[in-house]
């Protein structure tokens, strides 16, 4: 049984990725600053900070995992614009210490840092769909720390042979992620609103953006092909291949549970920067190892309903 460490596991997709890794034969440890999430179905659990180098070493001289899916970061790209320097402190260093302990230690980890579409940009409409050879140009705190830690990983796979992977997951939404999230918003509103505690009114940034959806369960399934068929020193675009409006996801969640809703633009959630549209070509993952997305995006809004369903019924946090 090969064992795997998951940094960032108390998070939306570390505690889904845990429980798939497991279910793929794994024995998996975890690793986080909080306390263990209840639900936490790893074999042992490490609390710390992985900014701390010397934390980030006894973990894996502790853990000595076959491999390591680094998630753990500030995932929030509104908190990245009023927290910069947190964003990319905690962004980068980590990746930077689990690549040097891999090196120093001449250890046969393979090392999966996963990043994030934000990477790109705003992309030319001519070159959408995204592919890993376009050029990267962050414009947030957040994605400037994922591009930084792309640049750690091939670093150190070119020149010290670690078996380093990287993806660029596009936008991951599903059961279980935070309201500060847009579509886990939509979703907890429009629940509010069908249980009668919420007026008829949602709360809404830029709805005209574009955006490549993914269900967490499908990125789940990708990084663990990915720790079986990846290969060292690639990025791999971790997306559908098809954009949907926001707008239109929120009508259909609004239709999903039977509700009417008047709209208000909350200042507070426009960004910035925000690119029109965002849609990556998965060709690379699909030749590599045989993934492709497979659930729809309305059995993605159906189980986010009934998610908050149960977070405000009480019967789930």
């Amino acid at each position: 049984m090969e064992r795997a460490l998951v940094t960032g596991c108390n998070g939306f997709v570390g505690r889904s990725l845990v429980n798939r890794l497991a279910g793929a034969g794994y024995e998996v440890w975890g690793t986080d600053r909080s306390e263990a999430d209840p639900a936490f179905k790893g074999t042992r659990y490490l609390r710390g900070d992985l900014t701390d180098q010397e934390f980030v070493a006894s973990t894996l001289n502790e853990s000595s995992p076959a491999c390591i899916v680094h998630l753990a970061a500030q995932s929030s790209v509104a908190k990245s614009f009023e927290e910069p320097v947190m964003t990319l402190r905690d962004g980068a260093a980590p990746a930077l210490h689990i690549l040097e302990h891999v090196r120093v230690t001449k250890g046969s980890a393979r090392v999966l840092l996963v990043g994030s579409a934000d990477e790109y940009g705003t992309v030319n409409p001519a070159q959408i769909p995204v592919r890993e050879d376009t050029a990267t140009h962050p414009e947030s705190p957040y994605a400037l720390a994922k591009a930084i830690q792309n640049h750690f990983g091939r670093m150190y796979a070119k020149l010290y042979r670690v078996d380093a992977m990287m993806t660029r997951s596009f936008n991951h939404t599903g059961p279980g992620q935070r309201d500060v999230f847009v579509l886990s918003s939509f979703a907890k509103q429009v629940a509010e609103i069908r249980r009668g505690t919420r007026a008829a009114e949602i709360e809404v940034g830029n709805l005209d953006v574009r955006r490549d959806f993914l269900d967490v369960r499908d990125v789940c399934d990708a990084y663990v092909v990915l720790l079986k068929k990846g290969r060292g020193g690639e990025t791999y675009n971790v997306c559908s291949g098809q954009s949907y409006r926001v707008g239109d996801l929120l009508r259909e969640l609004c239709s999903l549970a039977g509700v009417h809703v008047a709209i208000r633009v909350d200042v507070a959630r426009l960004r910035p920067v925000d690119t029109p549209e965002m849609r990556g070509d998965p060709s690379k993952m699909r030749q590599h190892t045989g993934w492709t997305a497979k659930l729809a995006i309305t059995d993605t809004l159906k189980s986010m309903l009934e998610y908050w369903d149960g977070a405000l019924e009480g019967t789930h946090g």
